[in-house]
């Protein structure tokens, strides 16, 4: 949550960050579908969002400007990376 700010990072729409105060912490790809539990796969949500994406797969545009607006708001050295799965056995 302190690396998002304490807001959503999820999209509100055209592609630009939500920014309402973020109250899940969400999988970015749905544990569900495979997603880790891994800081990489960690994103903020509002409540709003997170019902909205459900366990939803994020396409790879979704991750490409998730990844994008992160190197707004994480220093330099952060890993601006989203999104990770778990190996298949």
């Amino acid at each position: 949550m302190a690396r998002a700010g304490g807001l959503c990072e999820l999209e509100a729409g055209f592609g630009r960050r939500c920014g309402r105060p973020a109250e899940h912490g969400d999988h970015f790809y749905p544990w569900s579908k495979g997603g880790s539990t891994s800081l990489q796969n960690f994103v903020a949500a509002c409540a709003r969002c997170n019902r909205a994406k459900r366990a939803r797969i994020p396409s790879p545009g979704q991750q490409q400007r998730m990844e994008r607006r992160r190197r707004d708001y994480l220093p330099p050295s952060s890993s601006f990376s989203v999104g990770e799965r778990q190996p298949l056995p």
